[in-house]
């Protein structure tokens, strides 16, 4: 597989239709990671987060602080093969946004 492939996926973030091109070693994470956003938005929906961007800036803070909180160590995994996934690839988007 040539490390420049890209595939072009469809995901739905709060009922939101996406589509968006990654590269294809990034596909299944960025499939998690949709996930993991879309079951955090969920989570607030039941906190009357009414309005979508409320409820994607509640989820938003809430994945930042689980960053912040590995970054400071507390509940630091042993090993970076410890870390799920999803949060190395938020990691790495908050650092480069």
């Amino acid at each position: 597989m040539d490390n420049n492939e890209t595939v072009l996926l469809s995901v739905n973030i709060d009922t939101r239709p996406m589509r968006l091109r990654v590269a294809s070693k990034d596909e299944q994470q960025v499939l998690l990671a949709a996930e993991t956003l879309n079951k955090r938005i969920e989570a607030f929906r039941k906190f009357s987060a009414n309005e979508p961007i409320d409820r994607l800036s509640w989820a938003a803070l809430d994945l930042a602080g689980d960053v912040v909180r590995l970054q400071k160590g507390e509940n630091q995994p042993k090993s970076q093969e410890e870390i799920p996934p999803v949060l190395l690839k938020l990691e790495s988007l908050l650092q480069n946004y």
